[in-house]
This record gives C-alpha cells, sequence and structure tokens, in this order.
C-alpha cells in the first residue's frame, strides 16, 4: 500500500479514482505547521532563534489549523494498512515546497522512511502516474 498526499480534497478524490486500490490518497489541506505566531507563548514571542556558527537555527513550530488532527489521523492509516512509500505530491510553487519539505520531516519523525516528492501540472491520469514513475 502506498499513500500520496496532495493539498486539496478535490484533488486526492480525483487522483484516488485513477490510482485505484493500492493506494491511500489524502489531502493535508494546505499548509501543516509553521513559525509560531501567538504572541501568548514564549516561541511566539521570539522574532529569532538562537543558533551557533555553521548551524542553522532549529525553531519550534506550530500546528497551523486543524491540521494536527489531519496529520495524526493520515499517520494512524498509514500505519494501519503497512504503507510502504509516502508520495507527496504538493504544488509545484514555493508554498507546495515549504508544505512538503514539513510533511517529509513529521513522517520521518514517525518511521516512515520511503518519502518521495512527485510534481505534475496537470490532474490527468496520464501527468500523475508520470510522475509517480519519475519519483519512484
Amino acid at each position: 500500500m502506498d499513500l500520496l498526499i496532495v493539498e486539496s480534497g478535490a484533488k486526492s478524490k480525483t487522483i484516488q479514482k485513477y490510482l485505484g486500490k493500492g493506494w491511500i490518497v489524502a489531502a493535508c489541506n494546505g499548509h501543516v505547521q509553521d513559525l509560531p505566531t501567538s504572541r501568548d507563548t514564549k516561541d511566539g514571542k521570539k522574532a529569532m532563534w538562537a543558533c551557533k556558527p555553521d548551524t542553522l537555527p532549529n525553531p519550534p513550530w506550530e500546528w497551523t489549523e486543524n491540521s494536527e488532527r489531519t496529520i495524526t489521523r493520515l499517520i494512524t492509516k498509514a500505519k494501519e494498512k503497512s504503507v510502504s512509500n509516502v508520495y507527496i505530491a504538493t504544488d509545484p510553487d514555493r508554498e507546495g515546497e515549504f508544505i512538503a519539505w514539513r510533511l517529509e520531516e513529521i513522517f520521518r519523525e514517525q518511521g516512515f522512511n520511503s518519502i518521495i516528492r512527485v510534481t505534475f501540472n496537470e490532474i490527468t491520469k496520464n501527468a500523475v502516474k508520470a510522475a509517480i514513475d519519475a519519483g519512484g
């Protein structure tokens, strides 16, 4: 069983029809995590995060609205179905790349090792299958 994550629910339903059984196609519904924005938390009050020379900062991440529940359900389902490969097919733009990066980090922390980034510019059966074939 393989998992394909896209940004929108409408895309996931269409792509699920193309890929059929053996696939879980689900939507993350956009951004899943972001830098803290709440001024009510200690981390949210910081404009910068301490770092050492030659080391990137490791800022805390906040879940966006409803995303923690969405991703938790997705991870639970993936584990129950013994997902082998996680394909991340967020939009091929700057926002999509950020979402894909956060998803990869989250899924790796949960023990998923085969994570593949795929992109396509149209939601057609041929484009989706070609992207998966090229990515995998």
